[in-house]
């Protein structure tokens, strides 16, 4: 089984961290203490260019791409039970679609998008609105766009309901959903994400996110038999600059987690 290691960062430091450690790909945010906002074009473009010198370096793995998450405010962070926390209104999702379009022109290969209306479901005419502005800008580019549902699917009610929305986002065209199984760590939420995979029949990802640790990483794949995991790989410090070049800014995406993690989702 080949599980695949996605790295939340916030800046080049960090990218060079996640590529030189081997890891799969990046989601590129900013203000990631609060859950993650979209970055501005500017970064994309240069975290994105970066990426590709990596990877025609042979720095990188081949595959090695950088995702961007599109979202327009945050909260405290601490979001679960709280659906409102991904309503959006009108302004704001065309702010997001501005945004999605804007960051694939940047060069991002998928976009990490998601909205539900206060009460708790999906919110289809506005993700379909972010989902197609991305589509968009990669038609213009003449090339395809990875599509992710972030961790709102996390604030819906109940098992069942994230099970229905893995089938209806798949017949809504997206390629990974991001979740925990609706608990504070994936861990705790494995049986939850095992009904996702189960239902996903192996036609969308279902990609384990939330509080994931190295420590972690085998007993979670094993019970929700994911083969995708996300997580930030923070240290309370600035990395190494033995890792990261010595003119790159602070990160901190710690080299150490990075390659723990790499290292045990080889081995599964």
């Amino acid at each position: 089984m080949s599980v695949l290691v996605e790295i939340a960062i916030e800046d080049a430091a960090g990218l060079e961290i996640a590529a030189r450690g081997c890891a799969d790909r990046v989601e590129l945010c900013v203000d990631l203490g609060r859950g993650g906002l979209t970055p501005p074009p500017e970064l994309v473009q240069e975290i994105t260019e970066r990426a590709a010198a990596l990877v025609a370096a042979r720095e990188a793995k081949p595959h090695f791409d950088v995702h961007t998450l599109i979202r327009s405010h945050a909260g405290t962070g601490d979001f679960l039970g709280q659906p409102a926390e991904f309503a959006y209104d009108a302004a704001q999702v065309q702010l997001m679609a501005e945004q999605a379009q804007q960051c694939v022109a940047a060069g991002a290969a998928g976009v990490v998008i998601g909205a539900l209306t206060e009460s708790g479901e999906l919110d289809l005419s506005s993700v379909r609105t972010i989902r197609d502005a991305a589509l968009g800008a990669a038609t213009d580019a003449l090339r395809g766009v990875h599509l992710t549902f972030h961790r709102a699917l996390d604030t819906l009610p109940s098992r069942e309901a994230r099970v229905e929305a893995v089938r209806t986002l798949l017949g809504e065209g997206f390629h990974r959903v991001l979740s925990s199984g609706g608990a504070p760590r994936a861990l705790d939420g494995a049986a939850d994400l095992r009904a996702m995979v189960e239902a996903a029949e192996e036609l969308l990802d279902v990609c384990a996110g939330g509080g994931v640790r190295p420590a972690d990483l085998r007993e979670l794949v094993e019970r929700s038999a994911v083969a995708d995991i996300h997580l930030s790989a923070r240290s309370s410090a600035a990395a190494s600059t033995t890792t990261v070049p010595a003119a790159a800014p602070p990160t901190r995406t710690d080299p150490a987690i990075v390659a723990a993690v790499v290292d045990i989702a080889g081995a599964l």
